[in-house]
């Protein structure tokens, strides 16, 4: 298992590198607009991308540049205030995060009419929850943030990928917030403790979210699903994988763990339609600005519906893909 002063040192060579090319990129693109702007315009006329979403996620990319500049400054400042990281006030992290995930969503709604259709949010019931969520873009991991911090005012805590932590507020408040970063290529039993370790110091009646799949669920993913699970000769898996039409299996390990460091919390399945196809650069320009709003929808699973055991665990775990799944096809189909 990695040494808590290994990470520290692993940490602040990453944000060496990360934050001072944060400062540095809004600076250089705003230079840059006036050659980048017209040159866009260009290529989206040229293109017949009458919406001209080049120069929509150029704007874009600028927004989401300055708050990360605001985001790394207040975290400096909460960490002064905390008597250099001694004693940090969670409370106020927690409101950056809100803060950034419903700013930044509101940016995606004025430039490129990303709508979230939330349904009933007060339908979502009180105390801890654990949250098995769809993955199709980055953009739906701002999701669960903008539901429990920004709308309920209630604490969420994530297990992201490592790679995320390149995004310094991310990093930042995600490390601060006790979420975990997996290592997807890293020793198993060290990983899984590191999300047990994010239940056990959880804030109060908070929401545990955790994607399944691993990655975003595209047509590219499920053909690199399927080779992978073929050469490890896992068929049912591989099965399932072809069962599944705009899903991918659901990796069981980390879900597993959750509810074995929860075992009252009831479980919220969430879904969404409406981010198909925005997962990489060339789709985010073919399909943005959006056309319809981003259908969000969940479904409550009490502990008394899972199954003790982890065998049956499993099973249930990939009968609620499957019915995540129908679900999904029935929207995009209707």
């Amino acid at each position: 298992m990695t040494t808590g002063s290994s990470r520290y040192d692993r940490a602040f060579a990453r944000r060496m590198i990360s934050i001072p090319l944060v400062y540095l990129a809004l600076p250089l693109w705003t230079v840059l607009s006036p050659i980048v702007v017209p040159v866009a315009l260009l290529i989206d006329v040229i293109q017949g991308r009458w919406r001209v979403p080049t120069i929509r996620l150029w704007i874009f990319a600028l927004v989401f540049t300055v708050h990360e500049w605001i985001g790394v400054a207040y975290a400096t400042r909460l960490w002064v205030r905390g008597h250099f990281g001694q004693r940090l006030d969670l409370e106020r992290h927690r409101c950056v995060q809100a803060w950034w995930a419903t700013s930044l969503l509101g940016w995606a709604r004025r430039l490129l009419h990303v709508e979230l259709d939330l349904g009933d949010a007060a339908s979502v019931p009180d105390g801890e929850l654990i949250v098995l969520s769809r993955h199709a873009s980055m953009i739906d991991a701002l999701i669960p943030a903008v539901l429990f911090t920004g709308i309920l005012d209630r604490p969420v805590h994530y297990v992201l990928k490592k790679e995320l932590q390149w995004i310094p507020n991310i990093d930042i408040y995600g490390h601060r917030l006790g979420n975990h970063f997996v290592d997807r290529d890293g020793d198993r039993a060290s990983e899984l403790a590191g999300i047990a370790q994010l239940a056990q110091r959880a804030l109060p009646d908070s929401a545990l979210v955790i994607f399944p799949e691993g990655t975003y669920a595209t047509a590219a993913s499920k053909q690199r699903v399927a080779r992978s699970l073929e050469r490890r000769q896992h068929s049912h898996l591989a099965s399932l994988n072809d069962e599944l039409v705009r899903l991918l299996p659901p990796r069981a390990a980390g879900s597993l763990s959750l509810l074995d460091q929860r075992p009252t919390s009831p479980v919220m399945i969430l879904g969404h339609v409406g981010l198909e196809g925005v997962a990489e650069l060339r789709g985010l320009r073919r399909h943005l600005p959006a056309r319809s709003p981003v259908v969000v929808r969940w479904w409550m699973q009490p502990r008394s519906s899972i199954p003790p055991d982890p065998p049956g665990r499993i099973e249930w775990l990939e009968d609620q893909w499957r019915t995540l799944d129908r679900w999904v096809v029935q929207e995009l189909d209707s």
